[in-house]
C-alpha cells in the first residue's frame, strides 16, 4: 500500500514565531537528538532533511491558517486559559513528513521537530489521527527518551446512526504508517466497546509487526475465554461490503467520499476448519464472551516501552505519595514460579497498593490473587524498588493520572 504523509499543525503561544521561518530552523540546528542536514525554503514552505539514527527523513513546514474540524477528538485535558489562547489564534504551523521504517520512531521525532521549533505550543492538531493533542503533553513527550504509547499513532472512531442501534468503527492514521486502517462493520452499541479493545489490540500488534497480514491469513490476537482463542483476519472493505446492506451505516453508501481505499474489515475464524476453508465470520459471534475479561496479548516490546516510561517518571509518584489524599497503585513485575516460566516470558505483571515510600525504595501491597506465583497471595506486604515497577496509577481528589499524562500534575 502507498503510505501517506504524517500531517500535524502546531498551534504557537506566539503567533510571531512562525512567521519567521529561518528562526524555527535555528531552533532546529541548536535542538538535540536529530541534525538538520538541509533546510531549503521555497516560497513559503521550507524543505528539511533531518537525519535521526539511521534514517534520513523529509520534512516541509509552513504556517497556514486553521480551524479545529468537530469531529476531531480531543486526546487530552486543557486548562480553561489553554483553550481561550487557542480560540484567539488564526495562523499554525503545519509540519509535514513521510514516516520512516519505525512508525512510532517517526511520530516521536515529529513530535521533537514540533518542540524544539515551538516549545511553548499551546496544541498540536494531528490530522492525520484526527485528534487534538495538549502542548504541555507533546512537550513532555519530546523531551522523554521513550516514544509514546502505539495508539497516539492512529485514533479509533465510533460511528452511530441516529435510528438504529448499529455502530461502525473504523481508525484514522495508520495509512501514514504503511498499514492499511482497520474496520468493524455492524457493531452495536452494547457491544461496540469490546469490539474497540480487538481493533486496538491489532492495531497496536501490526504496528511492532514488520509485514502487515495478507487478506485472508489468520491472525492469533487473545483469548476471549479460557482455552477459546481468538484468530482475527483481515478483509479489503470492497469485498467486506458486498456482505452488508448497502444502507448499512458503513455501507457502500458511506464510501463515496472516503474510507474507499487502503481500509480493511475484520472478521474471525472461529475454528482451525473455518480458516483452512477461509470461511471467516463478523466478531460478533464472540459477544457473549467479550464481557468476560478475555486475555489480550501485549507483546514484550510494548512491555518494555511502558516500564520505560514508568521508571523515566517514576519521580511523579515519589511526589504524590507526599499528599496522602493521593492513593497509589504500581505494577510490578515478579519472577513466575520455574513451571510456568517461557523463554520469552518470565515475569507476572500484578499491581500493589503503595502504603509507603522511602527514598526511592517503597513497601506495597498485592491488591490480588496471582496466576503464576503460588507463594504469596492478596494482601502480601513487602518491600520493593523501581527495578520491579512496569507501571503505575496515581489517584488524586480530582483525577487519575498514568505516567502518560502527568503532564496534568500541576495544573
Amino acid at each position: 500500500m502507498e503510505k501517506t504523509r504524517s500531517q500535524m499543525l502546531a498551534i504557537p503561544a506566539d503567533g510571531g514565531d512562525i512567521e519567521r521561518p529561518q528562526i524555527l530552523v535555528e531552533r532546529l540546528l541548536e535542538a538535540e537528538g536529530f541534525r538538520v542536514e538541509s533546510a531549503e525554503p521555497e516560497d513559503n514552505v521550507v524543505q528539511i532533511t533531518v537525519v535521526c539514527g539511521e534514517e534520513s527523513l523529509s520534512v516541509e513546514i509552513y504556517p497556514t491558517d486553521f480551524a479545529i474540524p468537530e469531529l476531531y477528538r480531543c486526546q487530552h485535558f486543557f486548562p480553561d486559559i489553554d483553550l481561550e489562547a487557542i480560540q484567539k489564534i488564526e495562523y499554525g504551523l503545519a509540519v509535514e513528513m513521510e514516516f520512516g521504517e519505525n512508525a512510532l520512531f517517526s511520530y516521536h521525532l515529529q513530535l521533537k521537530l514540533i518542540h524544539a521549533m515551538l516549545p511553548d505550543a499551546l496544541a498540536v492538531i494531528d490530522d492525520s489521527s484526527e485528534k487534538i493533542l495538549s502542548g504541555r503533553w507533546v512537550a513532555l513527550a519530546a523531551e522523554s527518551r521513550v516514544p509514546p504509547a502505539p495508539r497516539y499513532l492512529y485514533t479509533a472512531q465510533a460511528v452511530s446512526g441516529e435510528e438504529d442501534a448499529c455502530v461502525w468503527l473504523h481508525t484514522h492514521g495508520l495509512n501514514r504508517c504503511g498499514r492499511p486502517e482497520l474496520e468493524v462493520l455492524d457493531s452495536s452499541r452494547e457491544n461496540y466497546q469490546e469490539h474497540y479493545n480487538v481493533l486496538e489490540t491489532l492495531a497496536n500488534r501490526m504496528l511492532e509487526d514488520e509485514e502487515v497480514p495478507e487478506f485472508g491469513s489468520p491472525y492469533f490476537l487473545a483469548y476471549v475465554a479460557e482455552g477459546m482463542p481468538l484468530v482475527v483476519t483481515l478483509v479489503d472493505w470492497e469485498d467486506a461490503v458486498e456482505l452488508y446492506d448497502p444502507e448499512m451505516l458503513g455501507g457502500i453508501k458511506d464510501r463515496q467520499e472516503g474510507h474507499n481505499r487502503d481500509t480493511c474489515v475484520i472478521f474471525v475464524y472461529p475454528s482451525k476448519e473455518s480458516a483452512d476453508e477461509g470461511m471467516f465470520y463478523p466478531l460478533d459471534i464472540y459477544d457473549k464472551f467479550m464481557k468476560d475479561n478475555p486475555v489480550f496479548m501485549i507483546s514484550n516490546e510494548e512491555t518494555a516501552r511502558m516500564r520505560a516510561l514508568a521508571v523515566e517518571r517514576i519521580s511523579y509518584l515519589f511526589e504524590a505519595a507526599e499528599n496522602e489524599e493521593n492513593h497509589l497503585l504500581v505494577k510490578l513485575g515478579l519472577t513466575v514460579d520455574e513451571e510456568y516460566k517461557e523463554q520469552d516470558n518470565e515475569k507476572e505483571h500484578i499491581w500493589f497498593e503503595v502504603l509507603e515510600v522511602s527514598g526511592d525504595r517503597f513497601r506495597a501491597k498485592l491488591t490480588q490473587e496471582p496466576y503464576y506465583i503460588k507463594d504469596i497471595h492478596e494482601g502480601y506486604t513487602a518491600q520493593f524498588g523501581t527495578e520491579d515497577v512496569t507501571d503505575w496509577l496515581i489517584y488524586t481528589p480530582e483525577r487519575r493520572l498514568s505516567p502518560d499524562d502527568v503532564y496534568l500534575f500541576s495544573i
